[in-house]
């Protein structure tokens, strides 16, 4: 018996038959992942100046800042660095002061320092050199001086978007 489809066609077909059968199925239980939300047409009277300062207040803590003040959320003010610092209760520590610097615990040039509000929270719409220059943060409790950093860089401001859920940045 000959077959009428061409070998490479064959060999092409096989092999894909090959590459879906080592594929492994996804779960039941998976759902697909969810669709980004479409760019928002953000106005430029909501892009103003906003710092936080000690004794302010603010919403939504350890929640994204950026999702609302960014790019693409309808927040006042276009954040470049925002996060909540807890305490090991994971309440807001309104005692902290956030350092951005070129090297780690705050060592070489200082480029950013923030005052956490009343909520844990800090925020600012000054300019920073990310992504273009990787900064070290620091986090330092002004009562206690107990201090915490990470012993990477970041090329992002967004600090709650890795500092949530189980990853909170701690400060006593």
């Amino acid at each position: 018996m000959h077959s009428s489809i061409p070998t490479p066609v064959l060999a092409r077909a096989l092999s894909l038959v090959s590459l879906m059968a080592l594929t492994p199925a996804c779960d039941p239980g998976d759902e697909p992942p969810p669709t980004p939300p479409a760019p928002v047409e953000r106005p430029a009277s909501l892009d103003v100046p906003m710092k936080s300062q000690r004794g302010g207040t603010s919403h939504r803590a350890g929640e994204n800042c950026m999702t609302c003040h960014g790019p693409n959320g309808l927040g006042p003010g276009r954040f470049t660095v925002a996060g909540t610092a807890v305490t090991s209760e994971r309440r807001p520590n309104p005692d902290t002061t956030l350092v951005l610097s070129t090297e780690r615990n705050g060592g070489g040039t200082v480029v950013l320092t923030l005052e956490a509000d009343a909520n844990g929270n800090f925020y600012t719409t000054e300019p920073v050199p990310l992504p273009d220059t990787l900064l070290y943060p620091k986090v330092m409790n002004t009562t206690s001086g107990g201090y915490n950093f990470m012993p990477f860089s970041t090329a992002s401001g967004a600090c709650n978007v890795c500092h949530v859920g189980r990853m909170p940045v701690y400060l006593e």
